[in-house]
């Protein structure tokens, strides 16, 4: 085969292909470019420069590594590499508006790299979907039991590594059946969605809501000492206290319990918590309810 014909069928193969290949040195001098369907990039504005002039460097390292070890180990590479507009001006000029993920495929070529930027930004979002979906309470939208246990655990082992203060309420809805019963399951579904909806209203950014059980949330708050915690509780309560949903059958009104507990001490940990707080519901719960309970 004359080299006439290798590099016709080299044109028509990046011409075929939709990813975007770049031909580099292991230096990171960028000798070709073919743009595939980006419409991001302008292969003539990028050949000639090196991957740092292009990129951050964080990046162009990982790149420049990832074509050395494929040139020593003579082998494929693969890596994979985040675009922000915010972090290439260059590519951002030329037209990346939006964040995009890519697999780096390294291949050498005799002193030469083939890169191969496939664009894998769909299925990212699409595992970040899924990912999301499952840690989330279909109903409320609030985090799920899963997704709160390991939140816990190391926002309470920082909080000791730290010596910081922390405070948990976990907060259950005043006869929760009887709204069923004397309403619809439907109602029951739109007072949880209610109070999710509140409490996400008057939250801290860090705070963090999940659902716990049936009609049971969990609350926990960074940065907060007793006397704060069951202030806060004491907020969702008179919120929910004074709330009214308009319902088929007449408003509906409830009310909740909440249990308190905070960080006590340098053997504390999570679990403990949590079955403080919820021993100080029960004692709520058992007070009347529609009450706020904690240590002290």
């Amino acid at each position: 085969m004359s080299d006439k014909q290798v590099q016709a069928r080299y044109e028509a193969l990046l011409k075929a292909t939709a990813d975007t290949v770049m031909v580099i040195e292991p230096s990171g001098l960028i000798l070709a470019c073919s743009e595939g369907d980006a419409g991001w990039l302008n292969s003539e504005a990028v050949m000639g420069r090196k991957l740092e002039d292009i990129f951050p460097a964080d990046i162009s390292g990982d790149i420049v590594a990832a074509a050395v070890k494929a040139s020593e180990k003579q082998k494929l590479v693969k890596t994979d590499i985040q675009l922000r507009p915010e972090h290439v001006p260059v590519l951002r000029e030329q037209g990346l508006t939006e964040t995009k993920w890519f697999e780096l495929r390294c291949q050498t070529a005799g002193s030469e790299v083939v890169v191969v930027y496939q664009d894998i930004s769909a299925k990212r979002r699409l595992e970040r979907q899924v990912t999301s979906q499952a840690q989330r309470d279909p109903l409320t939208g609030a985090y799920n039991r899963r997704a709160l246990r390991p939140v816990l655990e190391q926002a309470v082992a920082q909080a000791q590594r730290y010596d910081w203060v922390c405070s948990l309420m976990v907060i259950d809805v005043d006869s929760f059946s009887d709204l069923n019963d004397n309403y619809s399951w439907d109602c029951g579904d739109q007072v949880l969605q209610q109070l999710v909806t509140s409490i996400h209203g008057m939250k801290r950014t860090s705070d963090f809501l999940a659902r716990y059980g049936d009609d049971q949330f969990v609350m926990f708050m960074p940065e907060t000492n007793h006397e704060q915690g069951m202030a806060a509780g004491n907020r969702v309560r008179k919120i929910m206290e004074e709330m009214e949903i308009p319902y088929a059958a007449g408003d509906v009104r409830f009310t909740v319990s909440v249990g308190v507990a905070s960080l006590n001490g340098p053997e504390d940990d999570s679990d403990q918590m949590l079955r403080r707080a919820n021993e100080n519901l029960f004692i709520a719960k058992q007070s009347g309810a529609n009450r706020v309970e904690g240590e002290g």
